[in-house]
């Protein structure tokens, strides 16, 4: 705790803004660039994903030669001189760059978890992880709720300028951990082939089965996953608006809901324990808290359907940490959190993009609905995999006479 402390508090400051503000991209637009087309919301809401994401596996190898604690702290300055240029934008142009650069040299989440690999034993990674996840969390209620109060005094990108404070906070705490050894010429293939682990149930399997070959699986979950949560993200405060919630605040109340729900159910899980199937049981109520949302006509069941929501994200979550856990190992964990994250961030980034495109067409719901769609081939993908364990780990081989 001593380590993990700081380390998630540091995380936390750095995703307050990062995670809170686009939720009020159309607000931003409305004031930088008013008239602008609808699909240009989901196109810089991620924006920054799509920076991060080119630049994550790169940003994981310098970790890796250089300093997990370095990267950490490169990552939080990079976010706090492009919150200060957005903050200060006069026009449209300077905000979008100041986007990039949030991305490009941003990317907290993964150097926060590469560090704490470099500081946790293999049984620990598994809950550090959560808890990183625990941190981003609860921004994402925090901050939506804060800032929506905040825009009732007619700001909108200004805030980014009075939030580069806190990832300079962050840069404070991160500069007094306990510095990391970089390995030099690490190679990613280590941290791709640790003992066999299922990457759907987190069980020993037999070694016929391809390491990579698990982690390619898991990649592929972590997109799908990835791409259902985002694409419902960008036109959240429009939807809300749709059903008849007219206050920012409380439709950032509404956004937060199934964040409040990993806040409130993660430590009980944790106690609990996940079971091989938490991550069938989590993308199967994702897919179906999804199509609730895309059936709504009014806000009366919203609460419901967003705390649903949010348990289908908790154990998703939980589920591909456990596995993530189990393909990793302190060598060459940059390069595998970045990868992870980047895997992640590319989802993000076609999420707000087909967002923004489903709209235009379609209306506010259909990103629901293809959110649901997307977490049902996830769960169907997770389904195979842990077959394909079950049958691999039942087998018993012939004894020779």
């Amino acid at each position: 705790m001593r380590i993990l402390g700081p380390v998630l508090f540091a995380h936390y400051l750095a995703a307050f803004t990062a995670l809170g503000m686009p939720l009020f991209m159309p607000r931003v637009l409305g004031v930088l660039a008013p008239g602008a087309p609808t699909w240009l919301v989901g196109t810089l809401y991620v924006l920054p994903t799509v920076c991060t994401a080119l630049t994550a596996t790169a940003w994981g190898r310098w970790a890796d030669r250089h300093g997990r604690r370095l990267s950490l702290l490169r990552a939080q300055a990079g976010l706090a001189i492009g919150f200060l240029i957005a903050g200060f934008a006069p026009n449209l142009p300077v905000f979008v760059a100041a986007l990039v650069i949030q991305g490009t040299f941003g990317g907290s989440l993964a150097a926060a978890n590469a560090y704490l690999a470099t500081q946790s034993k293999a049984g620990t990674l598994s809950r550090a992880l959560d808890w990183t996840q625990y941190s981003a969390r609860l921004a994402m209620v925090t901050a939506p709720i804060l800032l929506g109060l905040a825009t009732r005094t007619g700001l909108t990108h200004e805030l980014y300028g009075y939030l580069a404070v806190l990832p300079c906070l962050a840069l404070l705490v991160t500069s007094r951990l306990p510095r990391d050894v970089p390995r030099v010429g690490v190679s990613t293939k280590a941290a791709a082939t640790p003992p066999t682990m299922s990457a759907a149930t987190g069980t020993h399997v037999p070694v016929d089965i391809a390491p990579t070959s698990i982690l390619a699986g898991l990649l592929a979950i972590q997109f799908l996953f990835c791409f259902a949560m985002v694409v419902t993200f960008p036109y959240f405060l429009p939807y809300s608006e749709h059903l008849g919630v007219r206050d920012d605040g409380v439709a950032g109340w509404f956004y937060s809901l199934p964040h409040l729900v990993y806040l409130v159910a993660m430590p009980w899980l944790r106690r609990v324990g996940a079971s091989p199937v938490t991550l069938l049981a989590g993308l199967a109520v994702l897919a179906l808290a999804c199509v609730g949302h895309a059936v709504l006509t009014v806000d009366t069941w919203l609460p419901a359907m967003r705390l649903a929501y949010g348990a289908g994200m908790l154990f998703s979550f939980v589920g591909l940490n456990r596995a993530m856990a189990a393909q990793s190992h302190e060598r060459g964990a940059g390069t595998l959190f970045g990868r992870f994250d980047a895997t992640g961030k590319w989802a993000g980034a076609l999420g707000g993009v087909v967002a923004g495109s489903l709209v235009t067409r379609y209306g506010l719901v259909m990103p629901f609905v293809a959110a649901a769609i997307t977490a049902g081939v996830a769960w169907l993908l997770a389904l195979a995999i842990h077959f394909s364990a079950s049958r691999r780990n039942a087998y018993v081989p012939p004894r020779h006479a």
